[in-house]
């Protein structure tokens, strides 16, 4: 298919088996519909750039409105024009400009222009916008953006290149704070948490969700850094009463005036530890983020504390005093007994391995042995305690 460099058409095409003979599922028109949104932010970023210090006029953003031509077949081969409204047809124009730039430097790797004429807050929610483009899609399918240039390739967005293009987008960019965030250092902070709860809300759509902490109150998380997270979040999502313990950890950004949000997320794991004095304790040793112990110690492993909520039930059913547990410098956990009569443990490391440690009183040498079956852990502990 041919098009003709004309401003007011643009050429999209959806690849795969499932748009095969022009077909073009319902759930896919999304796809066109954050297009048409993007549009309209860039729009409102050139009127404000041209009338500085004015509102943008209240019929701007419909002006800017998308119409399917035409579908070719081989895939869902669209061609889309622009509505005519002759008042702001250069908007139009501009806009289509502005927004093919920006999504040709997001999918190349190339350094992303900011938009002049919009907040601080607009600019995040243009980047966001442009970051959900293709958020339909699935193994083996494509979005594609065509230039009216037929010379210049289109860009090309799946699965893979859009987690690299919303990186390039929205990691790390200062512009993210609103503008009534927007203060000096002493107002704001910035730190690397972990934290219990549950997952109770997820918009796949802007990728945020709500969160509900183990003492009730309620924070933000957002997951742009991170798109493939969404199936994560699903498989714990529930009410606050229902849903799994979910340990999520990421960057906490705390205000002056305003709630604390979790602006971005590493990592989401479902945490099963039993009611129990040993299971709280663990859950409590789950929340460490890394550098809890005001240097380099990292996060305590999600294998860690599996295995050693294993041993901890074995421990309970055997009527062996419960020991103290403690997190460890290099993400584990240690299960320690001590009295006047000699001192025991269990070290269980990062990647679910353990030693063993056993002192008599008066000895300066104590007995030492390592596995990776944490039976024999518990064999060890049912002897020494015994």
């Amino acid at each position: 298919m041919e098009t003709a460099p004309d401003p007011r058409f643009k050429r999209v095409r959806l690849t795969g088996t499932r748009f095969n003979g022009g077909r073009l599922p319902v759930d896919s028109l999304i796809e066109l519909q954050k297009y048409q949104e993007v549009l309209r932010i860039a729009a409102k970023a050139e009127w404000n750039r041209d009338h500085p210090g004015k509102d943008s006029p209240e019929d701007l953003s419909d002006s800017v409105s998308l119409a399917i031509e035409r579908i070719d077949e081989g895939s869902a081969d669209i061609l889309l024009v622009f509505e005519e409204i002759q008042q702001y047809q250069h908007y139009q124009a501009e806009a289509r400009q502005v927004t093919d730039t920006i999504v040709t430097a997001a999918y190349s790797g190339t350094p992303i222009p900011k938009l002049e004429g919009l907040s601080a807050n607009e600019e995040y929610e243009f980047r966001t916008v442009v970051s959900r483009l293709g958020s339909t899609l699935e193994d083996g399918q494509t979005l594609e953006f065509y230039s009216s240039d037929p010379s210049v390739p289109p860009v090309e967005i799946s699965i893979e290149s859009r987690v690299r293009a919303s990186e390039s987008l929205l990691a790390g960019e200062d512009f993210l704070l609103s503008p009534e965030l927007t203060m000096d250092v002493n107002d704001s902070s910035r730190s690397d948490v972990s934290l219990i709860g549950k997952i109770t809300a997820l918009d796949a759509d802007r990728a945020t969700y709500h969160f509900v902490q183990t003492d009730g109150t309620t924070i933000k998380g957002r997951y742009t850094n991170k798109p493939e997270l969404v199936e994560d979040l699903r498989a714990v999502l529930n009410t606050s009463s229902e849903g799994p313990l979910t340990r999520v950890s990421g960057e906490l950004r705390t205000y002056a005036v305003d709630a604390p949000r979790l602006w971005s997320t590493t990592v989401v794991e479902q945490l099963q530890y039993d009611d129990t004095e040993s299971g709280r304790r663990l859950t409590k040793l789950a929340s460490l983020a890394n550098g809890w112990d005001d240097a380099r110690a990292p996060q305590i492993s999600s294998t860690a504390l599996d295995a050693a909520q294993v041993i901890l039930r074995e421990i309970e059913s055997s009527r062996i005093p419960r020991p103290g547990i403690f997190p460890t410098a290099d993400g584990g956990v240690l299960l320690e007994w001590g009295n006047s009569e000699s001192v025991e443990s269990v070290e269980i490391l990062e990647d679910g391995s353990f030693e063993t440690f056993q002192l008599p009183a008066g000895q300066a040498q104590g007995e030492h042995s390592a596995g990776t079956n944490i039976n024999e852990a518990v064999e060890f502990i049912k002897r020494v305690k015994a």
